[in-house]
């Protein structure tokens, strides 16, 4: 099913809640989110997903906040979220597209990577550093981060 998108210059309640499930930081979601430009994703039944993209170089784009609907998850809103964040990327002159992502975050891995992200660094003990609680995924203790970056190739790039 394909997604529409929208511009949001400020989220809504619900769409405040699915930045939470992907960052539980308040703190953080509110750092970040007057430099990035945010898109709520809707189906037919409404909002299913959200992306905030961020400009860290005038080469790469990061996406600081990526997150599909509990309710519709496992319908490919990922992906498409994914490459609607590549997209947008090569549309404003972007040649990196940048994820970050705990390492106990399996499903969340495992989709950059089969979209083409590849991991670029591990930044020891980033969320103990940075979150005043401890996070458990997957029944493991979250410590580590993971940076991931999807290069845009030359044939992806719009003629000069």
């Amino acid at each position: 099913m394909a997604l529409t998108y929208q511009k949001v210059t400020t989220p809504t309640a619900e769409q405040q809640q699915l930045l939470l499930l992907a960052d539980p930081s308040q703190q953080l979601i509110a750092s970040y989110l007057p430099h990035s430009t945010t898109y709520a994703a809707s189906d037919v039944s409404g909002l299913a997903g959200i992306v905030v993209l961020c400009p860290r170089s005038k080469r790469v784009v990061e996406i600081m906040n990526i997150a599909v609907s509990p309710a519709k998850q496992r319908r490919g809103y990922g992906r498409q979220l994914l490459e609607f964040s590549r997209e947008w990327a090569i549309e404003h002159g972007y040649r990196t597209v940048r994820i970050a992502t705990g390492t106990t975050s399996l499903t969340q891995l495992y989709l950059y990577q089969q979209a083409g992200f590849r991991v670029v660094a591990v930044e020891p003990d980033y969320f103990p550093t940075n979150y005043p609680q401890v996070i458990i995924e997957n029944g493991l203790t979250l410590r580590d981060r993971l940076v991931l970056e999807l290069p845009i190739t030359l044939p992806d790039l719009p003629a000069d």
